[in-house]
């Protein structure tokens, strides 16, 4: 509870997770105690009882979208919401009050879908256009089908043991697992047992449960389907995926309702675009938010950033952000700086921003109990903080010490963060960084969590830490805080990203993978945390390159900015004490492999923007699984090493020390080396060459990859030129374009532009290029450069002209001109074999 009296401020120490105690003795230890005590007075153990079952389905009533099943124990309303979209309650009272979620978009409509309902002695089958559910009457066991009569999830089952909820299905063999959000292992979840509870982890490692994001969304990939499962629970969870019972998988969680969502198709891109019409699809990002961004906890005092900006534009390394940490606050009071090391922070945010850098902070939930502290008192004044069951503030130990914590359920207290940021932004801040908001709070022991029994409005509900507030914490901090950009920046993008997230925190934010390790084995992991945090709607993430604890080796950072350059979210990022981690603090060679894969980042900001966009609005992430590519060929299932960018790039990064060249199983299909240029084959392993200055990339046959002159930040000089790279065969690729910032996009000040590959009669070859949209770019000039062509072309015509400039080289005939319909080759056919050309006009997934 509080106590009046302002406490000295804390020294910073060496390491994150440590206090130095101050004159009433050391929080955490005080907090423990003060723990302890209130347990007693308000622990209580959820209700317990004998395991329940629904039993014999006695009634059927027919409803809009499905059917309520009357059940000897329960009832069960099955409601269709898409042809492929199910949702299922489970409810023993038998009441079915309208649904409250989180995770739901607010776009998403209730609106049920036509369904048929038809019954006989055995089952009750309940079925859409795209999916059937059938129940079993004896039991009410649930089986769905496909149209195809695919059999998608065999002898499901629901069972209650007090609060306790739970839901069960067997789990096939060939199930691929994904998702749940970010979980510190390989790519394939499979065989193991993962909580469903928010956490500050420390310095995770493999295996570590839970972290940072409990996202209780379920990908299960099939050669012959694709599954998706979204448990609209909120409060402490478990999915096993065959730990306990190889071929069974179960979501539990401690209290709430049993309730879930069921998406089913042939392939795994539609499953994933249900969940995300169901959750929300991300808003556009500003542009300047796919650069290179630095980072360090210790960057103080302020001159270290004017430093910091003059290496990078001397050493001409491209880089868009710098984001402050916890240093520049006065005593780690949120919404505030220290006069002494950051007094002329708006100034030097404003020279910041004459460089052409955007400055990025961060802000924790945790607000100092401190009565002379504005916002502490402003939020105490108004009831915004969460408290114990007797009205008591709940006050914890964080940074600042004693701090209470705003309850974000609270539609008032969004209201009122949302109030704070606006003022915070005045001085500049472009984007936010919302950390330690799981939410953590110190203990002897290390990092903790809010008790269950800590109170929360939810809405003006009323509910605990236990009953949802925790796992919805990160999401609904997000929320507040990109209120209070749109407020301080209406006529921009809002930038925010944080550390701890639920279903449809996308609406909201991005994200990065915590507080990672200099470690190789944390390299690797970036790639499948990354790839699972994209397979559960978190389209834009990455890792903390070099990673965060730990002091990282010259090979290490190297490989690790290549694997990152690529990836959505680019971030060198650091803890205090650690080695210097910049681009070039390693010496010259690390400098030189940095600055090469920045600016490849740079040169490739259209094609990676966007796939991001596309995937935005068809729910597809920008960062894919390589199995993506051929959902029918398992050896992927398991490839943790690799990722797709898009449909065009496949990259596959070096994760082991003093490695220099690799093995890469190649998915289905014709590949070029992007460095080499060499056409290869797919389907099988290959192995390739990686000296410390090359991170293998693939391009698929067919594929368009549009690139940009180098600039050492986004709008530093207008785009002149795009330059366009066709890899011959025979695909579609989709370009979007916009103006990159501002809100002009929703009033269609954008363009897309269509890029076809083909064949033509008597040994031609073209790429097409059509466009629409308002949008009008800045290049007037294309470089076309198509690679794959076999000889030097007899001719080459631009929109039927002769083309007046190109030349042919090493395979590639390079073309300038100004915007084209069409330029076509006559003469020479690309250096394809002809099983080439039938493997690339196979359909492949959606272009982006």
């Amino acid at each position: 509870m509080f106590r009046r009296g302002r406490k000295k401020q804390q020294e910073k120490s060496d390491k994150k997770n440590e206090q130095t105690p101050n004159e009433q003795g050391n929080p955490p230890e005080r907090y423990a105690k003060l723990a302890e005590k209130m347990a007693k007075q308000f622990a209580k153990a959820p209700t317990s009882g004998p395991l329940k079952t629904p039993g014999i389905i006695q009634h059927v009533q027919h409803i809009p979208g499905g059917a309520i099943l009357h059940a000897a124990n329960t009832s069960i309303a099955v409601v269709f919401y898409k042809p492929n979209l199910v949702e299922i309650r489970v409810r023993p009272d038998r009441q079915f009050p309208p649904v409250f979620s989180y995770a739901l978009s607010e776009t998403f409509k209730h609106e049920p879908e036509a369904a048929k309902v038809t019954e006989d002695t055995e089952n009750v089958l309940i079925a859409a256009g795209g999916m059937a559910c059938v129940f079993t009457r004896t039991n009410s066991q649930l089986r769905i089908y496909l149209p195809n009569g695919q059999e998608v999830n065999v002898e499901s089952r629901f069972s209650w043991q007090g609060e306790k909820v739970t839901w069960q299905r067997q789990l096939p063999p060939d199930e691929g697992c994904y998702g749940l959000g970010q979980r510190g292992w390989g790519l394939n979840l499979r065989g193991r047992k993962w909580a469903l509870w928010n956490n500050d982890p420390v310095g995770y490692g493999r295996g570590t449960d839970p972290v940072y994001y409990s996202i209780p969304f379920y990908m299960g990939v099939h050669p012959n389907y694709g599954l998706g499962v979204l448990w609209d629970n909120p409060t402490r969870g478990a999915v096993d995926l065959g730990a306990e019972h190889a071929n069974q998988m179960t979501f539990s969680a401690e209290t709430g309702e049993l309730r879930f969502y069921l998406m089913a198709d042939e392939k795994p891109d539609s499953v994933l675009k249900q969940y995300m019409e169901l959750t929300g699809f991300p808003p556009l990002l500003p542009l300047w938010a796919f650069g290179y961004q630095q980072s360090r906890w210790g960057y103080v005092p302020s001159n270290k950033f004017r430093e910091l900006a003059k290496e990078f534009r001397q050493r001409l390394i491209p880089c868009d952000v710098l984001h402050f940490d916890i240093d520049y606050m006065d005593g780690y009071r949120v919404f505030t700086y220290n006069k002494e090391t950051f007094g002329d922070l708006p100034v030097l945010i404003s020279e910041l921003g004459q460089q052409g850098f955007k400055a990025v902070s961060i802000v924790d939930p945790a607000i100092k109990a401190d009565p002379n502290y504005e916002t502490f008192r402003s939020g105490q004044e108004r009831g915004m903080f969460h408290t114990y069951p007797d009205g008591n503030l709940f006050i914890a130990p964080v940074w600042a010490g004693d701090s209470a914590f705003p309850d974000f359920t609270n539609p008032t207290v969004r209201e009122w963060w949302a109030g704070q940021v606006e003022n915070l932004c005045k001085v500049g801040f472009a984007g936010l960084w919302n950390d330690m908001n799981e939410p953590t709070v110190f203990t002897p022991s290390g990092p903790g969590i809010i008790p269950d029994y800590i109170q929360a409005n939810w809405e003006g509900q009323g509910n605990t830490h236990l009953g949802g507030a925790h796992n919805v914490y990160g999401t609904q901090m997000a929320r507040s805080t990109r209120a209070g950009l749109e407020r301080a920046r209406p006529d921009k993008r809002p930038f925010v990203l944080t550390r701890a997230a639920y279903a449809g925190a996308q609406r909201y934010t991005v994200s990065w993978t915590g507080d990672n390790r200099s470690e190789w084995d944390h390299l690797r992991l970036s790639i499948s945390v990354v790839l699972n945090l994209g397979l559960s709607g978190m389209f834009f993430t990455g890792p903390d390159i070099g990673g965060f604890m730990g002091d990282a080796e010259p090979e290490m950072y190297a490989r690790w900015i290549q694997l990152a350059s690529l990836l959505p979210f680019c971030r060198t990022h650091t803890c205090a004490g650690t080695v210097e981690q910049e681009p070039w603090s390693f010496g010259p060679e690390v400098e030189k492999i940095a600055r090469k894969y920045i600016e490849l980042r740079y040169q490739l900001m259209p094609y990676l923007y966007s796939t991001y966009v596309q995937g935005a609005q068809n729910g597809l992430p920008m960062v894919r699984p390589t199995f993506w590519e051929d959902p029918e060929d398992t050896r992927l299932y398991n490839q943790d090493d690799a990722y797709m960018v898009g449909d065009a790039l496949l990259v596959a990064p070096i994760v082991d020390k003093g490695a220099t060249k690799r093995e890469l199983y190649l998915p289905r299909g014709v590949w070029y080396n992007f460095w080499t240029r060499k056409l290869i084959d797919g389907a099988r392993s290959i192995e390739v060459e990686a000296p410390l200055d090359q991170m293998p990339i693939f391009v698929r046959a067919g594929r368009v990859v549009p690139m940009w002159p180098v600039r050492q930040y986004v709008g530093e000089s207008p785009i002149d030129e795009l330059q366009l790279l066709a890899f011959a065969g025979i695909a579609e690729t989709t370009l979007y374009e916009d103006a990159g910032e501002g809100l002009g996009y929703q009033k269609g000040e954008y363009r897309y532009s269509y890029f076809s590959t083909k064949f033509l009669p008597g040994g031609q070859y073209a790429v097409e290029w059509r466009r629409a949209g308002k949008y009008e770019p800045t290049y007037k000039k294309v470089r076309l450069e198509i690679i794959g062509i076999s000889g030097d072309p007899e001719m080459i015509y631009v929109d039927d002209q002769l083309a007046p400039l190109w030349f042919f080289e090493n395979s590639m005939v390079e073309v300038l001109s100004g915007p084209f319909s069409q330029v076509r080759i006559v003469g020479k056919s690309p250096d394809t074999s002809e099983a080439a050309k039938t493997v690339a006009r196979r359909p492949g997934p959606s272009s982006s």
